[in-house]
């Protein structure tokens, strides 16, 4: 009778258990279609999200390069930029030395120049009757025998007047003439060179 009774209990238990069991198996299955069905739906957004994630990674990358480049780019021109500040430095510093020895010249005295005083033609009576021009002429070549175009500039006279000059100094027996070859050098005479004090020069032939 007890094992009548316990047969029928493990029947009974089995039978719900396999009953239950049908119903979670049937359970999983619509869990698994839910789930297929929400897979995909979401598939595509999935997708859609990892193309727009790979596009902001090259974004990204595009974007560190071209800092990179702007920061060479950066460097290069402040690299440029302290050149120029450094030439422009130096420029400036010439100048301010150049300015510096300028008014250190402008600073110095002049120093006069000292030209060797001529010496001045004392009286005599064959002097009397010389011209300003002709006085001024003797006394320059009491310096030394000249030419007349010479002797022209220092008197500031025309080159055929001081050739008339000193044609008639020389025949009124003022000034002697080198005529070793044109154009003819003129001196003083000894008298007159007696009569500034300075010594007789040597004589020499003289070719008229």
């Amino acid at each position: 009778m007890i094992s009548s009774i316990l047969l029928i209990t493990v029947l009974i238990t089995t039978r719900l258990a396999l009953k239950g069991f049908r119903q979670s198996k049937q359970a999983l299955r619509e869990a698994a279609s839910y789930v297929s069905v929400i897979v995909g739906a979401l598939s595509p957004r999935i997708e859609s999200l990892e193309e727009a994630s790979n596009q902001v990674r090259d974004a990204l990358g595009a974007l560190g390069a071209e800092s990179a480049e702007l920061k060479n780019s950066d460097s290069s021109l402040e690299s440029r930029c302290r050149a120029l500040e450094k030439s422009v430095d130096d420029v400036i510093a010439q100048h301010k030395k150049i300015l510096n020895e300028l008014e250190n010249l402008r600073s110095k005295p002049a120093v006069p120049m000292m030209s060797e005083p001529r010496p001045a033609l004392q009286e005599d009576p064959m002097l009397d009757k010389l011209t300003p021009t002709e006085r001024e002429t003797l006394q320059i070549l009491s310096e030394g025998p000249m030419h007349a175009p010479e002797l022209g500039k220092r008197v500031n006279k025309s080159r055929e007047h001081m050739a008339r000059l000193m044609k008639r100094l020389y025949l009124e027996g003022y000034v002697d003439r080198e005529a070793d070859r044109p154009p003819f050098r003129y001196k003083l005479n000894d008298k007159l060179r007696s009569s500034l004090g300075a010594p007789v020069s040597p004589s020499r032939p003289e070719n008229v």
